[in-house]
């Protein structure tokens, strides 16, 4: 029996073989190496896979090492490199086990979480957040019950592939049908293109315009090389790069990446030049009807911004399909005295420099 700490860089072979070794069902893009190496080579952050095998099983979990040092807070401060923390790379994570039966795999889960913990008290790790991913909810939840209280955050929207394009087209209400005639009547033309220099960093120009435009909040915003970093590490077999271009300019962009029968709707942006003519409507049914040409099961579009059940990200994906499904995220303390004085020098800047402490509830609270 043995747990470890693996790296993207020097383990990926093992990595690759462990993902490999999981029933065809728990397989996705979030859990491979070469998603984790994004991270790294966009933050700077270290990209690990934690593994415990015991004689029945396995129990995998990817994360990241996010170290705190560029926090405002802890600006200059003489021990700012000692902090950090971890999370699932964006989208999904938490654990998985290669064993079928519940008792089993809980049993290992345990065992897990006991030299996890141990590992992150070790480090220093103030806490651990993770996002447990839709499709893999029950099999995680059942991993994870009686040791983590995960949090149903809200529901997110998916397509399924499987039928003919005239199932994908009756699954469209009524609204996204009229949209996506009259963007094929104003001539929005969408296609597949390479993920060249030029093209990522139009997508990354739109992407970004985007988010300022709607006055996202700063953990939406990329770096400047992620797009490119994620079309390398991912490579041209799991990742797609669509324009749909009104009178020769791009209008909208979708980046998806796809494997192990899913696809994903990844990040998009739109110019909002011609909001009439309906681009990213079209572009979602196009970019649909191609993964399910090029044989995926299903299409994940995400959920809202929100938790809004009526939030207006959400209402448009749902407009496309009326499958969801859950999305449960869970944190955890992981060195109670490292995470209670990060908390209180974050307070004590936001008294410092805002007058008054934040009201948000995000967490970890040092990030807020």
């Amino acid at each position: 029996m043995a747990f470890e700490i693996l790296s993207a860089e020097k383990d990926s072979v093992r990595w690759t073989a462990l993902v490999a070794a999981l029933p065809l069902e728990h397989r996705d893009i979030h859990f491979l190496p070469e998603y984790a190496r994004i991270y790294r080579d966009s933050y700077s952050f270290g990209a690990h896979l934690a593994v415990y095998a015991g004689d029945a099983g396995f129990v995998i979990q990817p994360f990241v090492r996010r170290p705190l040092r560029e926090l405002p807070f802890l600006a200059g401060a003489s021990d700012a490199a000692s902090f950090s923390d971890i999370a699932n790379p964006y989208g999904c994570g938490g654990p998985l086990c290669n064993v079928a039966d519940a008792g089993r795999a809980r049993a290992l889960y345990r065992a897990f979480a006991s030299h996890f913990a141990e590992w992150c008290d070790k480090e220093n790790i103030a806490s651990e957040f993770a996002s447990l991913h839709p499709f893999l909810a029950e099999h995680q939840l059942s991993l994870v019950d009686g040791m983590l209280n995960p949090r149903h955050e809200k529901n997110v929207v998916f397509i399924d592939l499987s039928g003919s394009e005239a199932d994908l087209l009756k699954g469209l209400n009524r609204g996204q049908r009229s949209n996506i005639s009259k963007a094929r009547r104003a001539d929005v033309s969408v296609a597949r293109v390479e993920p060249s220099a030029q093209n990522l960093s139009t997508f990354n120009d739109i992407y970004t315009a985007t988010m300022t435009r709607r006055q996202a909040a700063a953990r939406w915003f990329v770096s400047k090389d992620y797009f490119a970093d994620c079309c390398r590490n991912l490579g041209p077999r799991r990742t797609s790069l669509f324009f749909a271009t009104v009178a020769d300019q791009v209008e909208c962009a979708y980046l998806l990446m796809h494997d192990f029968g899913t696809a994903y709707y990844h990040f998009a942006g739109s110019r909002g030049a011609f909001p009439g003519h309906r681009a990213n409507n079209l572009t979602m049914y196009q970019t649909a009807a191609w993964a399910q040409a090029a044989g995926y099961r299903r299409y994940y579009l995400g959920g809202g911004v929100t938790r809004d059940p009526n939030d207006s990200l959400l209402r448009f994906k749902s407009g496309f399909s009326d499958r969801s499904a859950p999305f449960y995220t869970y944190f955890c303390v992981r060195d109670r005295a490292v995470y209670d004085e990060l908390c209180a020098r974050k307070k004590a800047h936001e008294r410092e420099t805002a007058g008054a402490e934040s009201s948000s509830d995000l967490l970890p609270l040092y990030r807020r």
